[in-house]
């Protein structure tokens, strides 16, 4: 049962972030920019092509998770990434906070699932 959630959570984050990532190349999906600071923000990391970096780990994380290959490492970038997302959301848009909270915790849970693949990155 635990292995056919995690395949499903799996495949979920898979898809969301290789959307998200070719979103960042292709623009398929409107996302309005926040205001004040936050929308400064995000104007500086598509004009320096800081974002298009991380459509790239979004898309190859997605994949790999899609794929079933490479998983932890695949993991590792995908909660960096929404880890990054949500407290941007929660400083600089609140109102955008939803999908990068549920996939932050939808990566930690599948790192809790592989928690034997991450065991020696955890030990003390």
């Amino acid at each position: 049962m635990v292995d056919a959630v995690s395949k499903v959570g799996r495949l979920f984050l898979g898809l969301f972030m290789l959307a998200l990532g070719l979103n960042k190349f292709f623009g398929f999906i409107d996302i309005p920019s926040p205001p004040g600071d936050g929308g400064e923000l995000m104007r500086i990391y598509v004009t320096s092509g800081f974002l298009k970096l991380v459509g790239a780990l979004e898309f190859a994380g997605g994949a790999a998770l899609l794929l079933d290959r490479f998983v932890p490492l695949a993991l590792t970038f995908i909660t960096a990434i929404m880890f990054n997302a949500f407290t941007f959301h929660a400083l600089h848009d609140p109102t955008g906070i939803g999908p990068a909270a549920v996939a932050l915790l939808l990566s930690v849970a599948l790192v809790g699932s592989h928690r034997a693949r991450f065991a020696e990155l955890l030990r003390a």
